[in-house]
Formats: C-alpha cells, structure tokens, sequence
C-alpha cells in the first residue's frame, strides 16, 4: 500500500509539473513584452541554481572532475535548446512552441541512430511521419512555406533537447551512482552563466517589471526551473520510466490548451489536426519506445 501511494503522488506530481510547463509558454510569451530573452534566462537559471546550492554545497564539494565536464557539456546543449525555445516563442504562438518542442520524443530514436547505431524502431517511424504531417498543418496553409522562423528556431531547440537527453543517459549509464541533484544544479549554473554573459553584451539593462511581469518570471523560475528538475529527480525513483515520459509529455498539450484558453490562439480545423498528428507521434513514440 505504500509504494502504491508513493507511485500515486509521483505520478501526481510529474502531472503538475507538466500543467506548470505547459503554462510557462504563455507566461514566458508575455513576460518577453517587459524582459530581454537574454536576461530572463540568465538570471532564471541562475537564480534557481543559486537557490539550490546552498542545499547540496557538501556534495557538489565531493564530485570528481569528470562528472563537473560532462555537467558542463549538459549544460551547454541544454543552454541551446532553452534559448532557441525562446527566442521561437517570441517569434510564434505559445501553443505551436509548446506543441513542436514536444517532438524532441520523436527525434531521439533517430539520434540513438546516428549515434549508436540503435536500431530505429517503427513506432519511431511512424511516429516521425505524423509529426511531419503535424508540422506541415501547424503552418496555416498546410505546407511548409507557411512556418514561421519561430516555428524553426522552436524545432531546433528540440533537437538539442533530444540531444541533451541522450547525453544525460549516456553519462547515467557509466556513472549509475552520480548525485542527480549536483549534476542538476551544475547544468542549470552553466545555462544562467552563459545567458547572463551575453545579456551583459548584447542587452539593455532590464528595468522594473509590472506587477504581473514578476510573477511570470517568479513561476518560470522556481515552478518551471527549480521545482520541476526536483520533482522529476525525486518522483523518477518511483515511477516507472513509461509513467514519467508520458505523463511529462502532456506538457505539449497543455502549453496548446492555454495557449488558446488564455491567450486567444486562433484554432482553425487544419492547426487542430496539425496539433493532434503531432501529439499522437510523441505517444507512438513513447509507447513503443517502452516496449523495446
């Protein structure tokens, strides 16, 4: 009865955290009105890495060299996929964003390819071709042309989410017994580090936020950062791998549900069928990437 309790409020929990990640494309849409993008995620990451470290310095002290370079490369790509997703929101709707950042599922099949030569299964396949067909219906017109540069600098940073998870699971397999809270906060340090440095160069100095401005950027920064990569570490030692992915991927959802609950996104029958092809790639993905 209580490992059952304990999967119960795992599996609650990746369930919230996929509510606040889908709300994050709305908050961060609006928040990039009154904050440069470089700013924002700068100090978000830093913050939130800031805010953790007091809390495993200890560990942090301990961890061999090896584990702070592949911390570092992590978090690097995981700095290129969070500011293409910005820079893409700003350019496109939060519910598109959201939407196509959720094909980072589909493409891991095909990077373990490339990089492993791990067979590519057909659920991957096919899944890729309804996602094709997704994204040509998520243009307005049906074909390609209709993307927006948004649409594209989004699609990027999914590769490079798919990237960073292949490389967070190469480096789990040859360090099983790593602190996952360290390499966590060594990751989101890198990000912040990287986007402060080219905020101080390339941005103005941001000033006051409205009243609504901070609280965008306070639940981006310790809902949808801090918490949600605590949450996930903590609920993944009780949750089966199946549960988490599926139930983290309704993140793509519920970013499209807002986005046009909230923020007014035009739903026409073609957008509409683009949004369910590409959500039924990521679940033909996930489910058969389970079975293998």
């Amino acid at each position: 009865m209580a490992i059952k309790r304990q999967l119960l409020w795992a599996d609650l929990s990746l369930f919230v955290i996929a509510l606040a990640w889908g709300y994050t494309f709305i908050l961060s849409k609006d928040l990039l009105m009154e904050l440069t993008p470089y700013y924002f995620l700068g100090t978000r990451f830093l913050i939130a890495a800031l805010i953790l470290l007091p809390f495993i310095w200890r560990r942090l002290q301990a961890l061999p060299r090896e584990v702070w370079l592949q911390g570092i490369g992590c978090g690097v790509v995981l700095c290129a996929a969070f500011t293409l997703q910005l820079l893409g929101i700003d350019r496109t709707t939060p519910g598109k964003a959201g939407v196509i950042t959720g094909t980072n599922v589909i493409l891991v099949p095909f990077l373990y390819f490339l990089w492993r030569r791990k067979s590519v299964g057909k659920g991957a396949i096919i899944g890729s071709v309804l996602a094709f067909l997704g994204l040509a219906c998520l243009s307005g017109e049906g074909d390609w042309t209709g993307l927006s540069s948004g649409d594209l600098l989004v699609f990027l940073c999914a590769i490079f989410f798919a990237m960073h998870i292949l490389m967070v699971d190469r480096f789990y397999e040859k360090k099983a017994d790593v602190d996952s809270l360290s390499f966590v906060m060594i990751q989101l340090l890198v990000v912040g580090v990287i986007d402060l440095v080219i905020a101080l160069f390339s941005e103005p100095v941001p000033h006051g936020l409205s009243p609504y401005g901070w609280f965008a950027y306070w639940f981006d920064c310790l809902l949808g950062t801090l918490l949600a990569y605590v949450v996930q570490i903590k609920a993944q030692q009780f949750s089966p791998p199946v549960h988490v992915s599926i139930i983290l991927s309704l993140e793509a959802a519920f970013a499209f549900l807002f986005s046009w609950l909230l923020w007014g996104e035009i739903v026409t029958p073609t957008i509409l069928a683009g949004v369910f092809l590409l959500l039924a790639g990521i679940y033909i993905t996930e489910l058969s990437d389970q079975r293998t």
